[in-house]
């Protein structure tokens, strides 16, 4: 699930604009450092400063619902299909339908926008996100990744280079034009562009840009079913 589902989804079973966004940090700390994800044995403390305890029950609803997400037919049946369509699509773009899974994330963003409106959904993460700023979410990162030992994989991330790039992801999502892009084709086509830069791809044509956006773009109507069936079925945790 993307960070924009998991945001709406905590602030509605938590009741927190500050867990909205808690909810929010597992990705995004990815983006600003791979090695900077949600811990399995860590604990919330006993006592936490104001806004603390909300962050970290975000940071925790995350993983469950992520855990729930990724084994249910919502999720499982639409990778399929647009892994599916992407193969049949045959733009040329290498490795396309490998990125199924995050396209289809995405997919479901856009038809939160589509169902909630882009305003009211900006308003809700600029809220989130200026709850957390600074001692809550610096909290929840060292609780996670900063006070732990090593993983055997490597040595912890660069503390100060992390919230640099930490801030200026949430600076740039605050600003609108990220979160817009999910609402159409072009839109996801250009996340997702981005994506695929990542990892050494290279960008999409003008040719293989217009046809994936069609492509997505006529796939909107099942995201928004979908969307319908998630927000129905997924289990609230409290």
């Amino acid at each position: 699930m993307n960070f924009l589902l998991h945001r709406h989804l905590a602030a509605r079973d938590l009741g927190s604009a500050a867990a909205g966004a808690g909810a929010m940090l597992p990705d995004l700390w990815r983006m600003a450092d791979r090695r900077v994800r949600p811990s399995r044995s860590a604990e919330r403390p006993a006592a936490a400063a104001p806004g603390v305890a909300e962050v970290l029950a975000g940071v925790e609803h995350h993983v469950a619902v992520d855990r729930w997400f990724h084994a249910a037919p919502v999720f499982v049946e639409g990778e399929r299909r647009l892994a599916g369509a992407l193969r049949g699509a045959a733009l040329g773009a290498p490795r396309l339908p490998l990125f199924a899974h995050v396209l289809w994330e995405m997919c479901l963003d856009g038809a939160l926008l589509r169902r909630a409106g882009l305003a009211p959904v900006l308003d809700d993460l600029r809220a989130g996100l200026a709850a957390i700023d600074g001692a809550p979410s610096e909290a929840a990162a060292s609780l996670h990744h900063f006070e732990r030992a090593p993983s055997p994989a490597g040595a912890l991330a660069d503390r100060p280079a992390f919230e640099a790039r930490l801030r200026r992801i949430c600076d740039e999502l605050a600003r609108g034009p990220w979160i817009a892009g999910y609402q159409d084709g072009a839109g996801l086509a250009l996340r997702l562009s981005g994506v695929r830069s990542r990892f050494g791809l290279p960008p999409f044509t003008p040719e293989q840009h217009a046809r994936l956006a069609a492509l997505l773009d006529d796939l909107a109507g099942a995201a928004d079913e979908a969307l319908d069936d998630l927000l129905r079925t997924a289990p609230k945790r409290g």
